[in-house]
């Protein structure tokens, strides 16, 4: 569903058969990407919302899912776990099934993945080996494969990044409670969202207002 905040009135989107998830705008606001297993596995579509077009993006056994348009909105970052492990990918919108070009190589576990407003920088989550349980916020420049890890908690999760690229919020673990925290994109600024009751989890940015 599409909601309109102020007046509550909701646009059904999608209704099929099995996983309806991971809706996600493109940066012109005129398409949905979104994760979908009516035709089996889970795989990406995009759906334009003004001709109700809906084109399959990826199509392959294993499970490919939360995607994230590149700032030009031409391809798609996802995650997949078609090598065995979840590992990022991008692949262009219309492009054949076999052009898919894997980002991620030196992680045992890499996913939930954006890009940066410069088309260059990842931001992503990484487990860097099997041995170790960490989960870690992280920047992977895709040109010279250099990784920046910006978190030092062990469960940190589901970054969203400001609309101006300078921080990103995600969620964590502190005394046993989820809570939010924020990092800038070079790791020198830390802060924590006040919260005293209760788990918070999976932060999203609003767009900038006018």
């Amino acid at each position: 569903y599409i909601q309109n905040i102020a007046t509550g009135q909701r646009r059904q989107i999608t209704n099929y058969p099995n996983i309806n998830s991971s809706p996600v705008w493109s940066p012109d606001g005129s398409k949905l990407a979104m994760v979908l297993s009516k035709d089996g596995s889970p795989d990406i579509y995009v759906q334009d919302l003004n001709s109700n077009e809906l084109i399959r993006v990826t199509e392959h056994p294993a499970i490919d899912t939360e995607p994230s348009w590149t700032p030009d909105g031409r391809s798609l970052v996802f995650m997949s776990d078609r090598t065995g492990q979840p590992q990022i990918y991008q692949m262009e919108i219309g492009a054949s099934s076999y052009a898919v070009e894997r980002l991620t190589y030196d992680c045992f576990q890499c996913a939930k993945a954006a890009f940066l407003p410069d088309g260059a920088n990842l931001v992503h989550v990484r487990r860097e080996t099997r041995q170790d349980p960490t989960y870690q916020i992280a920047i992977l420049n895709i040109e010279t494969l250099r990784v920046i890890t910006l978190t030092s908690t062990s469960l940190d999760e589901s970054p969203s990044l400001a609309p101006n690229g300078s921080m990103i919020m995600y969620g964590t673990k502190f005394d046993g409670r989820g809570v939010l925290d924020a990092v800038s994109i070079d790791g020198r600024v830390k802060f924590r969202l006040p919260s005293t009751t209760g788990d918070v989890r999976e932060p999203s940015w609003s767009p900038f207002l006018n």
